[in-house]
């Protein structure tokens, strides 16, 4: 069974919602993720999907745009996410640095300022 999410079972745990586009990817980033400390992780395949839990969600402290998103869909998320949760963090692999997990581990690792 493929993962879809990981819930910390601390409240004031870091939030990231990822912004996928296939269901073994999926799983695979919010594996590597889970290991980077006390956070929660929800994992979407979907712009209207990654919407609709962000919107649903009491917080949200990073956003992952993955690799699929064209421009326009980019655009879209970063607006919906200034105008609603402008203290959102936004991490975009392939865009703000390369498509490599070590990257993404420590884009994130600095983003919410979790200890190696």
């Amino acid at each position: 069974m493929l993962t879809t999410e990981y819930i910390s079972n601390n409240n004031a745990a870091p939030v990231i919602v990822i912004f996928g586009g296939n269901p073994i990817r999926r799983d695979e980033v919010i594996n590597q993720l889970k290991q980077l400390g006390d956070i929660t992780i929800y994992g979407t395949l979907s712009e209207e999907e990654g919407i609709e839990k962000i919107s649903s969600l009491p917080k949200v402290d990073l956003l992952i745009i993955g690799g699929r998103y064209t421009t326009e869909q980019r655009i879209r998320i970063r607006k919906y996410v200034a105008e609603h949760l402008p203290h959102t963090k936004m991490s975009e692999p392939g865009i703000d640095y390369p498509y490599d997990t070590k990257a993404i581990n420590n884009d994130i690792r600095l983003k919410l300022n979790l200890s190696l």
